[in-house]
């Protein structure tokens, strides 16, 4: 099917044929249309990367922008995915199309959404817009469902799942179009979602999956290809497919080995006579990673091997580098690309040959684990550059000869797990119920009943067809209720189920009931904590991920555990318990885990630089930017439920908290951090440390005295003086009286002025 003969939008017509040079449709994306996506019709596009199913939804997208002025919701499971996206719809904004992405800040309604044609969020996000409830979700025509193969995780799972019962309660006349190329069962998920169900294995480019070992690679069709050996698997591989002009995508199980691998094959080149690289490109992109990189030993370590036209790529990166690393790839300048599998999901890195490095992986608490089909299926979805390749393979690697049937007949002759839903597990239900109820789209127990059939659980488990399941579900539903009376966030009058202050706000904030009943707990427990204290109960949270503890490691943490005990906030032993080392080793390693990652923050807030955050902890600077937004978020749900008590020292410590976590700053920093644009941490303390401590004296310094100051150029000096003159007449900047109010009892841990000798000694 021409692109001529669509029935879209004249302007929208021109637009793909003369601006994007796309003349004719996929046999997947034309099966699509005859099904109905640009009527209106709920679609499962369940066919094979590089297919064109992210273009089949924009068309559907902007086409009802263009023809009926009405919005889409465009959701997928990574932040990083959904800036992605809004760069790549942002070239419709030549039609008059407004794109918007937004991601964070669950306590908003986000009400400047409203002038956006087509907005791109996270499920999350999504999802705590709808409890918010902002008028322009009448809006809506179209929701979009990226990667919707994440109902089976179980984490984001029940929130997709939540997302569509939602919708079906306040029946909005939503068109639903949910993409994935990784469905076990896509029959199943498109009954339940009321959707044709559009299903190819048709590939623009041929996938050739295959095993390497020994010097051979056996295809699954039975054909074998020999591989010059030269040195390891990894080696020879990858030379065999760059020096034949293709680019290379390793995919490997831990950031570290992405760094060693990448090392590994940069050292290799570097001695060999190799001609694959454009020295004068590759050099240019190096003195690009050290310019924008935030941490100077990361960059300095990328920095030397992309100049042999080879990168790693993990989420450790800060986002500058990640996207200079990706761009640099899709222009050819870098050649093999080695990365952890969160490039798997959803970014589009298509290379010539994908190369997995390990089907296994550790999983804390378990051991070593082989990874899903689904997750090889994503990573080798990425074989095949469109119009650059005649092919794409995807070459998985054998340690012995017995593996390489086990890999070919349970890897790529597999398909896909079969996706099942976790909204029933408990957690997961009381965190959606509440939900449900405090945003009010249900008030009995018959209605709560009604919202959780609509789910993909109450329809795996057949719930309208099985009085026993039903019956079961009645009981869930009741003893769900019961705990969230119980924690005082709803209550009964009559028949109807209503939410408390308490459990609006937990719903506004977007906490788990479960998280939030340990923060009031803790919160009611004491009138006030130092800085550790408050992170420490932050830490309560299964959002943050906790830093992983090494065996030489733990001597440590106890140690720093017994000197800071008072400060930090330990339930699950006594002070004697952990002395005695009367401690299973999995409470010790949660508690010591804990401790070390509100050490990590805890150091941030204190002015310790990123480099010193990598080399004490491994956290770079992507890594600390996600823990920085999970905080914020977590310190200001803290916040609320501290003003619902009237607990008003720990919410006003907590704003404090908030502002330092966002800006990494001692409390006396905060004013000029806060109020001043182009004036960050650093720059902040060495005008402190100068004497000018507050916006006042900033308002009356000279442009020569500011930039004698390290850091603070002539330029630098004049704005900073105007927006302190400008604050003081408008009279609209941030004071912090934080001498006080706020505790910080800040102790160097790296040098501990204690020992445990020490301690009892006292």
């Amino acid at each position: 099917m021409k692109i001529q003969e669509l029935p879209i939008h004249e302007k929208l017509k021109e637009f793909i044929i003369y601006r994007r040079r796309i003349k004719e449709l996929y046999p997947p994306q034309e099966e699509a249309i005859k099904a109905g996506i640009l009527d209106g019709k709920n679609i499962l596009l369940s066919t094979t990367t590089a297919t064109g199913k992210t273009f089949l939804s924009e068309l559907a997208m902007v086409n009802t922008a263009l023809t009926r002025r009405v919005k889409s919701v465009l959701i997928v499971p990574l932040r990083a995915l959904a800036y992605e996206k809004f760069k790549d719809l942002r070239m419709y904004e030549e039609l008059g199309i407004k794109v918007a992405v937004s991601t964070g800040e669950y306590d908003s309604q986000d009400e400047w959404l409203e002038h956006y044609d087509i907005i791109i969020t996270t499920y999350e996000k999504f999802d705590s817009l709808l409890r918010h409830r902002p008028k322009w979700l009448e809006k809506v025509g179209i929701l979009v469902i990226d990667e919707v193969h994440y109902i089976n995780d179980s984490k984001r799972g029940p929130i997709i799942e939540a997302i569509i019962s939602k919708l079906r309660c306040i029946k909005l006349n939503t068109q639903i179009i949910a993409l994935s190329a990784t469905i076990g069962n896509p029959e199943e998920l498109a009954e339940w979602l009321n959707a044709k169900l559009v299903k190819s294995t048709w590939r623009p480019v041929e996938l050739k999956e295959g095993v390497y070992y020994n010097g051979e690679i056996y295809f699954s069709d039975g054909t074998v290809r020999s591989v010059k050996r030269i040195d390891n698997p990894i080696v020879d591989l990858t030379l065999d497919s760059i020096l034949d002009d293709g680019q290379v995508l390793i995919f490997t199980n831990s950031r570290s080995s992405t760094v060693r691998i990448a090392r590994y094959l940069a050292d290799f080149i570097s001695k060999s006579s190799l001609n694959i690289i454009d020295p004068r490109e590759t050099s240019k992109l190096a003195n690009e990673v050290l310019d924008i990189g935030v941490s100077r030993s990361l960059s300095e370590e990328l920095s030397k091997i992309v100049k042999f036209g080879i990168a790693f790529h993990h989420a450790g990166l800060d986002y500058e580098t990640r996207t200079l690393i990706e761009n640099s790839f899709r222009s050819r300048v870098i050649k093999v690309l080695v990365s952890t599998t969160t490039l798997a999901a959803g970014v589009n890195l298509p290379a010539r040959r994908v190369i997995i490095h390990d089907y296994r992986r550790y999983e804390s608490g378990v051991g070593m684990e082989e990874i899903p089909v689904m997750e090889y299926k994503q990573m080798a979805g990425r074989a095949g550059r469109p119009g650059l390749d005649p092919y794409g393979e995807a070459i998985l690697i054998a340690r012995t000869e017995d593996e390489i049937n086990y890999l070919i007949e349970n890897y790529i002759k597999t398909d896909p797990e079969r996706i099942t839903s976790k909204f029933f597990i408990e957690e997961n239900l009381a965190t959606q119920v509440l939900a449900a109820i405090a945003s009010n789209y249900v008030n009995s127990e018959n209605d709560i009943l009604n919202y959780v059939t609509k789910s993909l659980a109450a329809y795996q488990d057949r719930i309208d067809r099985n009085i026993v399941m039903k019956t079961l579900l009645v009981s869930r539903v009741k003893n769900i209720i019961q705990l969230l009376e119980k924690n005082n966030f709803v209550k009964r009058t009559g028949s109807e189920v209503i939410p408390t202050k308490l459990g609006l706000v937990v719903n506004r904030t977007y906490l788990d009931p479960y998280t939030a009943s340990k923060y009031i707990e803790l919160l009611k427990g004491k009138v006030e904590y130092c800085d550790l204290g408050y992170l420490h109960i932050i830490m309560k949270s299964k959002e943050i991920p906790k830093l992983r503890l090494r065996r030489s490691e733990i001597d440590k943490y106890v140690e720093l555990t017994v000197n800071y005990w008072s400060d930090l906030v330990i339930n699950e032993v006594t002070f004697e318990d952990l002395i005695e080392s009367n401690v299973s080793k999995e409470i010790l390693d949660k508690i010591l885990s804990e401790v070390k990652t509100v050490f990590m923050i805890f150091d941030w807030i204190n002015e310790v630089d990123e480099d010193t955050l990598f080399r004490n902890y491994e956290i770079g600077p992507g890594d600390l930017r996600m823990y920085i937004d999970t905080l914020e978020w977590l310190i200001h749900a803290a916040q609320q439920l501290a003003k619902a008590l009237n607990l008003k020292d720990h919410e006003y410590n907590f704003e404090i908290l908030k502002w330092r976590v966002r800006y990494g700053v001692k409390p006396e920093l905060l004013e000029l951090v806060v109020n001043l644009e182009g004036v960050g941490r650093v720059r902040a303390r060495a005008l402190y440390n100068a004497g000018f401590r507050c916006i006042e004296e900033l308002a009356q310094a000279t442009v020569s005295q500011l930039s004698k100051i390290k850091g603070i150029s002539e330029k630098l000096s004049e704005k900073i003086i105007k927006q302190a003159q400008d604050l003081i007449s408008k009279r609209k900047f941030v004071k912090f009286n934080v001498k006080d109010k706020v505790r910080t009892n800040y102790r160097s841990h790296h040098k501990l002025s204690k020992t445990i000798l020490d301690y009892f000694k006292n």
